[in-house]
């Protein structure tokens, strides 16, 4: 019996020997995961605020051109009406 149990006293302390430098980088692994995701959403957030600021730049650019258009169409209105008047 004696034979069986010191074999596998020394097997379990080199397996947990073993083991501890795994559950170290086990966890070194999930932090730099969790760093990487942190990074990434950071990353999109930024992206993101980027993108809203250009689609709000260029709905502004478009809303000013539209209202040049109107006024363009208003001075072109007024001008039928007045050749309207004159055939009449």
């Amino acid at each position: 019996m004696r034979t069986l149990i010191i074999p596998l006293a020394v097997s379990l302390f080199l397996l947990a020997s073993a083991a501890a430098p795994l559950a170290l980088a086990e966890s070194e692994i999930e932090k730099d995961v969790r760093d990487a995701a942190r990074d990434l959403d950071k990353g999109i957030e930024h992206d993101g605020k980027e993108t809203r600021k250009e689609l709000s730049h260029d709905g502004h650019e478009l809303s000013k051109e539209g209202d040049h258009l109107d006024k363009e169409r208003h001075k072109e209105d007024k001008l039928l009406d007045k050749e309207e008047k004159k055939l009449f």
